[in-house]
């Protein structure tokens, strides 16, 4: 299993599903009934080739472990049961947790097994400030296949994964902007530009990382967002891409563009709030602010 191959596989799909399945009795249903449900034969006169797209989006929610499978019967797990409860951003949340989940992201490097494709890829791009990101896969830079040669060195083929490029063709690249806005990392801007920005992941975040506690140190608190969102500073996904690729080490140790930004924006929009305590030791940013405390604002 691979997320951005084969590049049929959405998040808005594996979602249909999940919905479907909480509504059925027992939250369980038989395989060709689901896809039949889903993508429905009579829209089209070649529906093998039509239902292909929910057919692997299906085997998808089974290997992420959105539901489970006992032979052609597909049964929802008492977790995507409870969040088609709360809602779609519930659903999405859960989708966003299966896939950094340390289960799925198990294999060495180049290899795409479970997720691993999708966090590396995630890790590599949010590096990356709104200006400085890939706008394309190949072209004008900045390209993914110019800034990826510098990272981690010349592909010899579009399917060359030993090279360890997080995203290594236009077809997965594709694939990736679709993740990374369903996931809550991106968002395109009106020119259709993938732009990095993990707000909406981190803000879904904050009850986790703060627990039962209403301030963190600002060193606890990047710890803790790297411990929900591996694919963020100090987070095990980005140290698995830091270790792996040519880039000069950062000697600031800033927290990158896009983190900085999806702070600033929580901060303005009241989920955060950052303040500098005299003698305390100080977090920075890439904008050169800095704070040494984080608080909850509003729920």
């Amino acid at each position: 299993m691979a997320l951005l191959n084969p590049p049929e596989l959405r998040a808005s799909t594996m979602s249909i599903i999940v919905y479907y399945l909480a509504q059925r009795r027992g939250q369980r249903d038989e395989h060709a009934r689901i896809i039949d449900a889903v993508s429905p034969p009579s829209l089209t006169e070649s529906p093998e080739k039509h239902q292909l797209d929910a057919i692997r989006n299906l085997t998808s929610v089974v290997e992420i472990g959105l539901a489970n499978r006992d032979s052609d019967r597909i049964e929802l797990s008492s977790e995507s049961t409870k969040a088609a409860k709360e809602g779609s951003s519930a659903i999405a949340a859960l989708i966003r947790q299966r896939v950094l989940s340390e289960d799925l992201n198990t294999s060495p490097w180049g290899s795409q097994e479970g997720a691993r494709d999708l966090t590396n890829a995630l890790a590599w791009f949010l590096t990356f400030g709104p200006t400085s990101a890939p706008a394309r896969m190949e072209g004008d830079p900045p390209s993914a296949k110019s800034l990826q040669e510098v990272d981690f060195g010349a592909r010899h083929s579009d399917d060359d994964d030993a090279s360890g490029w997080p995203i290594s063709n236009s077809t997965r690249w594709i694939a990736f902007q679709r993740w990374a806005c369903s996931l809550g990392f991106a968002w395109r801007s009106p020119s259709g530009r993938l732009v990095p920005d993990p707000t909406p992941a981190v803000r879904d975040s904050i009850p986790s990382i703060f627990e039962n506690k209403s301030t963190l140190d600002g060193e606890t608190f990047v710890a803790a967002l790297g411990k929900q969102l591996p694919v963020l500073e100090s987070g095990a996904y980005r140290r698995f891409v830091e270790e792996n690729w040519r880039r000069t080490p950062e000697s600031s140790g800033a927290l990158s563009a896009a983190t900085t930004d999806a702070l600033q924006r929580l901060e303005s929009s009241g989920y955060l709030n950052f303040e500098n305590r005299a003698d305390a030791p100080r977090v920075s940013r890439v904008d050169g602010s800095t704070f040494s405390h984080v608080s909850k604002g509003r729920e």
